[in-house]
């Protein structure tokens, strides 16, 4: 008798013209997949989980996670271009271009001509931008303080080193491809 993944029986009734053996079994008797192939879905499954969360937390005052990235960037880096703000937060030119107006209608980013290229619009942070950004910061605090609760000294030490090596195997890989 097989037990099937959803909890039915069967007396060893095959599908016509194959054997017992080819019937969809218990999770027991399905292959393991190989270690590397555990390791990609596992950091494929943190990433998501972590922009998962980050999402939620900045959806508590109404932003969405691209928006908190462009808040930061020009936080940090001051008045930038909008292909320069795409290209350093990995960002869609058109999906920029969309959060950035939702992000000028709130009165958080401020947008002008250059002074020194008339065909470019220079954006920058207003004072309710300065704000909103200071609650992404503090978002982005708590989350890290969750983290950093399950580990111990050891553990950072070891996720320090392993990071830095994969992230030197994937050097060649071009920035405007990896979304921060």
């Amino acid at each position: 008798m097989v037990e099937f993944i959803d909890g039915s029986m069967n007396r060893g009734q095959g599908a016509p013209g194959l054997p017992p053996s080819h019937l969809s079994a218990t999770p027991a008797t399905v292959p393991r997949r190989e270690p590397e192939e555990e390791f990609f879905d596992r950091f494929s499954a943190l990433s998501q989980r972590l922009r998962l969360v980050a999402a939620r937390e900045y959806a508590t005052f109404d932003i969405g996670s691209a928006q908190a990235r462009f808040l930061r960037h020009i936080g940090r880096n001051g008045r930038s271009s909008q292909a320069e703000l795409a290209r350093a937060t990995g960002t869609d030119p058109t999906l920029t271009g969309r959060a950035l107006e939702s992000l000028i209608e709130r009165g958080w980013i401020r947008r002008e001509r250059s002074k020194e290229d008339r065909r470019q619009y220079v954006l920058e942070l207003t004072e309710d931008g300065q704000r909103a950004r200071r609650r992404v910061e503090d978002a982005r605090k708590r989350i890290i303080r969750r983290l950093f609760a399950e580990l111990d000294e050891r553990d950072l030490a070891d996720f320090d080193r392993l990071t830095r090596k994969l992230l030197a195997a994937l050097e060649g890989v071009p920035d405007d491809s990896i979304k921060p």
